[in-house]
């Protein structure tokens, strides 16, 4: 009857068939079923087999390792196989239906024992959200501004002016007796531009702690009763009494 272990890793599968090589187990009898090949790794162990789920459901894979089907599972052994297998870990068939010889007069049986395979998944505890948003604020403050002031004096003229001055001055043009001053003044523009201040630097690290785990496991071990058959025992000693 052919029986399944879940592996973890390559590390793993590594020690099992080296347990099973040191055993005896012939490498045809071992069968490593993966979601993805193996072909590198299983060149120490070229006769083991390797099966891929691809294209195949769990059960018929197993049909087609245990064609006799002597292989059966519950519903949560199957369920507990298919979710390993999607998670990347692997199966290790081995067909424990020998066909070595055993010596007359020996019976055998198998010990099994259970061992606890640790696999890490990562899992999404949070997000942290950098956001970039615009602010904004009043800013006040005074500039300094020129404009022109124009100042009109009279001053008193000391003294005639000539004849000749003033009639030139009467009888000349009209523009002539015009004067024309430009007043400007300074008109305040606020233009904004953009400037960087500062710049925010985001890294992301992975940081390394120890959690404990533990688990309980179950082992097979023999134990050894004599089992004295009495009636047998008085029957031999009334025999014996009555030869004498």
């Amino acid at each position: 009857m052919g029986q399944i272990e879940l592996i973890a890793n390559e590390r793993h599968l590594q020690e099992r068939l080296q347990h099973y090589r040191d055993l005896n187990v012939p490498e045809k009898k071992l069968t490593v079923v993966s979601t993805r090949g193996y072909e590198d790794f299983l060149l120490d162990y070229p006769g083991v087999n390797e099966r891929m789920t691809a294209g195949n459901t769990l059960e018929e894979l197993l049909i087609q390792l245990d064609g006799s089907q002597r292989l059966t599972m519950t519903n949560q052994e199957r369920e507990n196989y298919s979710n390993a297998l999607n998670n990347g870990e692997l199966l290790l068939y081995i067909d424990n239906d020998s066909e070595l010889d055993t010596p007359e007069g020996e019976e055998t049986f198998e010990l099994r024992e259970e061992r606890l395979a640790v696999s890490k998944e990562k899992v999404q505890t949070g997000e942290v959200v950098v956001e970039k948003y615009t602010d904004s604020k009043v800013e006040e403050f005074d500039v300094p501004v020129n404009m022109d002031n124009v100042t009109v004096e009279r001053r008193p003229v000391e003294g005639e002016p000539l004849f000749e001055t003033y009639n030139n001055t009467e009888d000349g043009d009209d523009d002539l007796g015009i004067i024309r001053i430009p007043v400007t003044k300074e008109r305040i523009r606020v233009i904004k531009e953009h400037v960087v201040t500062e710049e925010i630097v985001i890294t992301k690290e992975v940081v390394e702690k120890m959690e404990h785990v533990s688990g309980t496991v179950k082992h097979d071990d023999i134990r050894v009763n004599e089992v004295k058959n009495e009636d047998v025992k008085v029957r031999e000693v009334k025999n014996i009494d009555i030869d004498k």
